[in-house]
């Protein structure tokens, strides 16, 4: 079995976005195939096979935002048995991301505590979508409200609602 983890595209990147999946649990795959689409602050790319094989189990929902490191699915034989380590495994890199994120913005922290006493939410989005709602001059809580999304804002649903202000 191999477990396909979140990549460490930049020096200073911690998590990045899972925006979808290519391929389904079954579904067999050759190396190098794409496996899913992933959205950094600095790009956007299709993630790779490691290996030949079927996909056994996919981890990590489409449109979150995933630590480096964190197993978003595993590849093997379609007999072969899914390992209850990885499950183990991506609770304590997110346990630990978690206290890192909170450890190293305590503006951020601080903000996100103003904003929730002003009875305002922090929108989830992608660096991308962050930046194309500030050029807009588009509120990211507007966006989200506006086509009642659940995940992370994403730079489609940004153009999406864009479009549909024209």
């Amino acid at each position: 079995m191999t477990p396909v983890e979140m990549p460490k595209a930049n020096e200073n990147m911690t998590e990045a976005t899972l925006e979808s999946w290519l391929v389904k649990e079954g579904q067999s795959v050759q190396e190098k195939q794409s496996l899913c689409t992933i959205i950094t602050d600095k790009a956007t790319f299709e993630m790779p096979a490691p290996c030949a094989g079927t996909v056994r189990k996919i981890y990590g929902a489409e449109r979150s935002m995933l630590p480096v490191g964190y197993i978003m699915c595993s590849i093997g034989a379609p007999v072969e048995e899914i390992s209850a380590e990885y499950e183990t495994r991506n609770k304590q890199i997110l346990e630990a991301h978690r206290g890192a994120t909170t450890a190293a913005s305590p503006m951020q922290a601080g903000a996100a505590a103003v904003a929730s006493a002003a009875g305002a939410s922090v929108v989830r989005a992608t660096p991308a979508a962050r930046r194309l709602a500030k050029e807009a001059g588009v509120d990211l809580a507007e966006i989200a409200k506006a086509l009642n999304l659940s995940g992370p804002v994403g730079e489609k649903d940004v153009k999406a609602f864009l479009e549909g202000k024209k």
